[in-house]
């Protein structure tokens, strides 16, 4: 099975961007965010460079992560849909570099130059083989010492979005996140599955270090 288009994705958010920044109004306090956000701004502490959104969405996870536990830090943030980086940009105003861009390939963003990449409910939309290339992407641009925070929807097979979308997008076990964090270069340092409230999947969260 393979997962749906790029431009049928973009076309999807493209459509649904304002009503999924209202979703993420009250999903945003959620205290799986703070937690692992708080805990990557520990991390990279002492390790210059941006935290790079590689599916930004609305924008609400940077705000968090500067509102919250990291002022001072720059932030970039990715997405394949105008819409929502239209959404981010207005949501950070100038507290953020914000591009129009495929989280699987970021030609704009230089060689070992970001503290972290957060990656937040995206890789569903990629097929399997081009998960372990798109986090060699990821790590290709991380400092040593960089970390890694990415969380997508646990399981297996098609997710099932009923009449919301007509897409196919597949879920990930945690075997299968971890192996392609381990081959793109990574040290895994969690990989967990966690409930999500009122919300009939299940999600894996990984977090994972360049070491060198």
């Amino acid at each position: 099975m393979k997962t749906s288009s790029r431009d049928d994705v973009r076309a999807m958010y493209e459509d649904s961007a304002d009503g999924y920044a209202e979703m993420m109004d009250a999903e945003i306090d959620l205290p799986i965010y703070d937690d692992t956000l708080g805990r990557l701004a520990r991390r990279i502490t002492g390790i210059t460079g941006p935290v790079v959104d590689t599916s930004c969405g609305s924008g609400h996870m940077l705000e968090r992560y500067r509102e919250r536990h990291d002022p001072g830090r720059a932030l970039l943030g990715v997405d394949l849909s105008s819409a929502m980086v239209a959404l981010t940009a207005e949501r950070l105003e100038d507290g953020a570099d914000v591009h129009a861009g495929d989280m699987r390939e970021l030609p704009f963003v230089e060689p070992a130059t970001a503290a972290a990449v957060i990656s937040f409910y995206a890789l569903h939309h990629i097929d399997p083989e081009e998960a372990v290339p798109t986090l060699t992407e990821w790590f290709r641009i991380l400092r040593t010492g960089g970390q890694l925070l990415l969380a997508t929807w646990e399981g297996h097979g098609a997710i099932d979005y009923g009449d919301a979308a007509d897409l196919v997008a597949l879920r990930y076990t945690t075997d299968e996140v971890r192996r392609w964090a381990e081959e793109a270069g990574f040290r895994v340092d969690h990989c967990a599955v966690e409930p999500v409230d009122d919300f009939p999947m299940d999600a894996v969260y990984l977090e994972a270090t360049r070491l060198r």
